[in-house]
């Protein structure tokens, strides 16, 4: 039983596609889909560099065919995992994310919509737990470092395309911007830009919230690690000094009461609460 359980936590962390209710079979080919879609999605980093970038020839058609994957894919994976649900509502419901993706990143939207392919970076969001899930258990941290990456390298790319400056320049007033540093060397001249700013703006506060939250968790831990682990093992030697002192106790008990012929009333309610208080005992005292 325990086995089953360690084994369910571990299917908890490793997938994003098994959902409550699916049946063995439906869990199998759910969780096959949890690698692709990871490379997929790590896909749209070099995708959008390459189409945003502009370049002519050979990378404009790779950047094409990538973008048709890309999307393809989401589609037949929403598609599929529609199949499997035990549940079209209850799938729909929790997968508003992956919805939204699909919709809005079309790859036949007009030129003026194409920035909006950076939204695909959110899916980074959705196979967080696959690729750390093998690596232990899941903080804030690493989700605050994904939405700090979607907002710098996507704010950057999408700057880019509405202001017509280089990658780098976007993402350099992406980071000063998710920073609250404002150089203003880089600024929007444009509709889109302004607007993208005042997104960014506020995204960058919550952003570096979450960050500093992250890594202060991270180093409240490393500090008091030592000392919790010292705490628990003295309370570990106070539990098992007493249940020292109580089996001497009840050894001694056991032995004037093995000397009388018969046990009174008293002398089995006595015998009985030494009893009840080596069970808790054992059951307190820490494992392992």
């Amino acid at each position: 039983m325990e086995a089953s359980a360690k084994q369910r936590r571990t299917h908890h962390w490793r997938n994003t596609h098994v959902l409550p209710g699916m049946n063995e079979r439906q869990a199998s080919l759910a969780r096959k889909l949890d690698v692709p879609t990871v490379v997929v999605v790590l896909l749209v980093i070099p995708a959008l560099i390459l189409d945003f970038s502009e370049t002519g020839g050979l990378f404009s058609t790779v950047s094409s065919i990538l973008n048709w994957l890309i999307y393809g894919w989401f589609a037949f994976e929403f598609a599929f995992m529609l199949y499997l649900a035990p549940s079209d509502r209850e799938y729909f419901k929790h997968n508003k994310l992956d919805l939204f993706v699909l919709l809005t990143t079309i790859p036949i939207l007009p030129g003026a919509f194409q920035a909006l392919w950076v939204l695909r970076l959110l899916r980074l969001i959705d196979v967080l737990p696959v690729i750390l899930g093998r690596f232990g258990s899941i903080t804030m941290l690493p989700y605050a470092v994904v939405l700090a990456f979607i907002a710098v390298f996507g704010g950057g790319v999408a700057f880019a395309h509405f202001e017509n400056i280089s990658l780098f320049d976007g993402m350099y007033w992406a980071n000063t911007t998710v920073n609250t540093v404002g150089y203003g060397d880089v600024s929007a001249k444009t509709s889109e830009g302004k607007l993208l700013s005042m997104v960014i703006q506020w995204t960058g506060n919550v952003i570096l919230a979450l960050l500093i939250g992250g890594v202060a968790a991270v180093a409240q831990r490393a500090l008091l690690g030592d000392a919790i682990k010292q705490d628990l093992d003295e309370i570990e030697e106070d539990v098992e000094g007493v249940a020292e002192d109580v089996d001497e106790i009840e050894e001694d008990v056991e032995s004037l009461l093995h000397s009388a012929r018969n046990l009174s009333a008293t002398d089995r309610v006595i015998m009985k609460e030494l009893r009840d208080i080596r069970r808790r005992l054992d059951e307190a005292r820490p494992e392992g």
